[in-house]
């Protein structure tokens, strides 16, 4: 499975706004989180700037329609999404691990 990012670029008053819609955001988020296909999700920044969700899928349509169902987007709090492959190499949940890109020394002898 590859990961991928669902960046979020968020409205000005997104703190002011969010606390309506956020137990909507939050339910729809932990739905696909107890699926598996959402990892890790968040705010980013402190004030807050932004928002970046990871997911493990093979199918980015399911990272679309996840953005198209989201309260936050719906609303206008999201004022712009994109989703992003992350090719994880390191770490336990990478989805191509690599512990060593070592080159085989050449003969040219």
């Amino acid at each position: 499975m590859a990961h991928y990012l669902l960046l979020y670029q968020l409205s000005t008053d997104y703190l002011q706004r969010r606390g309506e819609f956020r137990d909507a955001h939050l339910q729809l988020a932990w739905q696909l989180a107890d699926q598996g296909l959402l990892l890790l999700g968040g705010a980013v920044g402190d004030p807050v700037e932004s928002a970046m969700l990871l997911f493990q899928t093979d199918d980015q349509a399911q990272i679309a329609a996840f953005a198209a169902a989201d309260p936050y987007v719906q609303q206008g709090l999201v004022t712009s999404w994109r989703i992003v492959p992350w090719l994880t190499v390191a770490g336990p949940l990478a989805a191509t691990p690599l512990k060593s890109v070592a080159i085989e020394p050449v003969d040219v002898s």
